[in-house]
């Protein structure tokens, strides 16, 4: 693709969890071809649905039943990190390259994307920060209950999460932004050796972690994803143009639904 290549900003409304994640593989394979340019994604679910990382084991870490009974979807990401809930929140996405100005190596990609996501929030009227913290040396199952240098805090308390994969020259990254506390509920599909240790790990869940609304009370689903939109198009110096999936990306999508992402054991 030539060096002015319109950035793209989608809005894919509501997919279900395994949709929701092919849509973003497909995007990544067709922005390593030249078939896709850098593309700001805004999502959002059919149902409450549990993202794992890339990595996770679900029969140690999600009460599997307990999701059932709520009536909670799992899909495995093909990012990295831990458990996510989507309910009550805003999922956004991103693929780009080198080419476009990203530099190497995940933590510096990390921070070079993390401008837009700042630049989101002070439109939202938040000042919020890079973490500077390290991985946990005792993660929690869930992605929220730590800091890594991926995330955005705002007075000390985490706002938003991320996560990233880079295949050849290209990455996508994954991201969180919890509008409500649903906290409790999603400790309760977490494994957990005793009753006390999740209500243990929840409260410090609590200590580190505040809701977007504790911010920004009035901030709708659709404010959010406009502040995205200009935050990214601000901090990359590039409009993130309205536009829609290819043909080609949806057929991908969907072949990688039922390929991959309707299951959990594609590892």
């Amino acid at each position: 693709m030539s060096d002015d290549t319109t950035y793209r900003f989608l809005n894919t409304g509501v997919q279900d969890a395994a949709l929701n994640m092919a849509i973003d593989e497909a995007v990544l394979v067709h922005h390593l071809r030249g078939d896709a340019p850098p593309t700001l994604r805004v999502f959002r679910w059919t149902r409450p649905s549990i993202s794992l990382g890339r990595f996770q084991n679900v029969e140690r870490e999600i009460d599997t039943p307990r999701c059932d009974e709520l009536d909670v979807a799992l899909v495995r990401r093909p990012t990295g990190g831990r458990a996510v809930y989507h309910r009550d929140e805003f999922t956004y996405s991103i693929v780009i390259g080198k080419r476009y100005g990203v530099p190497s190596g995940v933590v510096a990609a990390y921070a070079y994307l993390a401008q837009g996501i700042l630049a989101a929030m002070q439109n939202l009227g938040i000042q919020a920060e890079l973490s500077d913290e390290r991985v946990s040396k005792h993660p929690s199952a869930a992605c929220f209950a730590s800091s890594t240098q991926a995330d955005l805090t705002s007075g000390g308390y985490k706002l938003v999460g991320s996560a990233q994969v880079w295949r050849e020259d290209a990455l996508l990254q994954q991201g969180s932004l919890p509008l409500d506390d649903r906290a409790a509920e999603f400790f309760s599909m977490l494994r957990f050796p005793s009753d006390e240790a999740r209500e243990s790990e929840l409260a410090l869940y609590r200590e580190k972690t505040l809701p977007l609304h504790a911010f920004a009370p009035q901030a709708a689903w659709d404010d959010v994803a406009g502040a995205f939109r200009t935050g990214f198009s601000m901090a990359l110096g590039t409009a993130f143009v309205p536009g829609e999936l290819s043909a080609s990306e949806w057929a991908l999508a969907r072949q990688l639904v039922e390929e991959k992402y309707s299951k959990l054991e594609w590892r």
